[in-house]
């Protein structure tokens, strides 16, 4: 049966053993922290210039079919 001090150094040995990888997960949750932020910084920025691009292309769109009628074409759309 295991005592009080068998207990003690079981202890000793598992948090030497644990505090190197409690200290690795650490630096791993920070960085994926960091990764986060840059993802949600990256998908404003994606929202924002597909949001400039659809607003062009409805203006060509327009522009577009403003010249049609002008010249007479069929309309393409």
């Amino acid at each position: 049966m295991l005592n009080n001090n068998d207990i003690k150094q079981i202890s000793q040995l598992l948090d030497t053993k644990i505090s190197p990888i409690e200290k690795e997960l650490k630096q791993h949750g920070g960085l994926l922290k960091q990764h986060g932020k840059l993802l949600k910084s990256l998908k404003k920025d994606q929202d924002i210039m597909l949001d400039m691009l659809d607003k062009e292309q409805m203006q060509q769109r327009k522009k577009l079919q403003r010249l049609e009628e002008h010249v007479g074409l069929n309309p393409s759309i």
